[in-house]
């Protein structure tokens, strides 16, 4: 079977590893994978299966003013739309609710099926009115919609014909922490946007070190809040404790040398930096955001659930700085996540939902035994 696979870029995030390690396990399986990002390949960070073909279409650009922005989505789904055209696959598989947009708004016409991964909460996540309005008539075009939970599913619901398919993001077993490494690292990991919340996780260190003055703060990420970000941690006396050093390739090591990590995140799809982190057997404290955390989380038992406030994160930071025994017995039930998010049952998923979707396809490459 030949897959499209497409996503904005590989250049960070939770969508883009999964993106990356799906393209390259459908790959190993003997599938025609065709690997499609609108940012240009020297902005990855993820790697992806020398068996997966590379197409960067190179049409992110930043906008100036409304004529400049329509020029600019005129240029990309006219690109998409050329791609896809000339690869014929049996499927397109679209990550990423813009992205997912693109793809369905450009393929108009185009007798290939479509199946948009939905890699957020669309409750707590608004597009805008105009997007928020494509959203509601494009995604009924979808062969296929999936979710990451059953709470967002419900959410999706409505602006579907067919039923929604619910396959969380899956983590690849890593390396165990050598706890006699740890360099009282309090980590956290993601994108420096608004719903992220690192503004709180600076707010709730900074109440804290006085508390804990060996301990320093480590955010690995990039965007738009730098420095914002920064400026915060200056105000709070903290910005020498507090290292922003971008995405870093690999990130296993970090998770690795750090002592704690937290999610500090107002909402989430379904954090993978949280799963990567339980894997590894860090001890992590999650804010008790929409979505996302609750589905991966029992509270007190592999990791700390708490409430949406400021004061809470920094008690449950603070306990846990101060009780070594408390930290090692979380971290070693955190890492059972790998048996219940593992990579095998999600791409299964994907690839039975592809198969199936690619049947109804007329020029479908499908081996007989995929039909099965």
């Amino acid at each position: 079977m030949k897959i499209v696979c497409i996503i904005h870029s590989l250049s960070g995030g939770g969508a883009e590893r999964v993106m990356a390690a799906l393209a390259s396990e459908l790959s190993a399986r003997e599938h025609e994978v065709v690997l499609v990002t609108f940012d240009d390949a020297r902005t990855d960070r993820h790697e992806v299966a020398e068996t997966v073909r590379r197409i960067p279409l190179r049409v992110m650009r930043a906008s100036r003013g409304r004529v400049d922005k329509a020029m600019n989505l005129h240029r990309r789904h006219k690109a998409i739309r050329k791609t896809i055209a000339t690869e014929k696959p049996d499927v397109v598989l679209s990550f990423c609710d813009r992205t997912n947009l693109d793809v369905l708004l450009s393929t108009i016409g185009l007798k290939v099926p479509i199946v948009i991964s939905e890699r957020s909460d669309p409750a707590q996540q608004s597009l805008g009115f105009f997007w928020e309005n494509m959203r509601r008539r494009s995604y009924k075009r979808a062969a296929r919609v999936v979710a990451l939970t059953d709470a967002i599913a419900k959410t999706l619901a409505p602006l579907s014909p067919r039923p929604i398919a619910v396959i969380p993001s899956a983590i690849t077993p890593p390396r165990c922490r050598d706890i006699e490494h740890e360099n009282k690292i309090i980590l956290g990991v993601g994108r420096l946007a608004p719903e992220k919340g690192f503004d709180r996780l600076i707010d709730a260190f900074a109440k804290i070190a006085n508390d804990a003055p060996s301990w320093s703060l480590k955010i690995l990420g990039e965007g738009a809040m730098r420095e914002e970000l920064q400026r915060q941690a200056d105000e709070a006396g903290i910005s020498r404790r507090l290292s922003m050093p971008g995405w870093l390739r690999p990130i296993a090591p970090e998770y690795e040398i750090a002592t704690l990590f937290v999610l500090p995140s107002r909402y989430e799809g379904f954090p993978s930096a949280l799963l990567e982190a339980m894997a590894t057997g860090l001890p992590c404290i999650a804010m008790n955001c929409q979505s996302g955390s609750c589905e991966i989380v029992t509270h007190n038992e592999n990791a700390l659930l708490v409430d949406d406030s400021v004061d809470a994160l920094a008690d449950a930071m603070r306990h846990l700085i101060q009780n070594e025994s408390e930290r090692v017995r979380l971290g070693n039930a955190a890492t059972a996540v790998v048996e219940r998010f593992d990579m095998t049952s999600m791409v299964d998923a994907y690839e039975d939902l592809l198969c199936e979707v690619a049947k109804d396809n007329p020029k479908s490459r499908k081996r007989p035994e995929d039909l099965a």
